[in-house]
């Protein structure tokens, strides 16, 4: 398994609720081991197994919501 870890920061995210809204649903895509919002920095940070599904996958998925990434940092591992 590679597993990537991305920290991207969200545009429009407007609410403590809506952070947690997005949390659950990236948190449930197939391949995603962990997904956390915080709504104080407007951050996404989320670990996934490329294998299983792509970052391009999750940025849609954000886009769906409502939310778009205005940018996002990548590390391996």
């Amino acid at each position: 398994m590679a597993y990537v870890n991305i920290t991207a920061r969200l545009e429009q995210l407007t609410c403590p609720d809506c952070a947690n809204m997005i949390a659950s649903v990236v948190g449930r895509l197939k391949g995603v081991e962990q997904a956390e919002v915080r709504y104080a920095t407007s951050k996404l940070l989320v670990r996934f197994d490329e294998s299983l599904i792509t970052w391009e996958a999750i940025d849609k998925t954000l886009a769906k919501l409502g939310y778009l990434v205005r940018s996002k940092v990548q590390q391996e591992g």
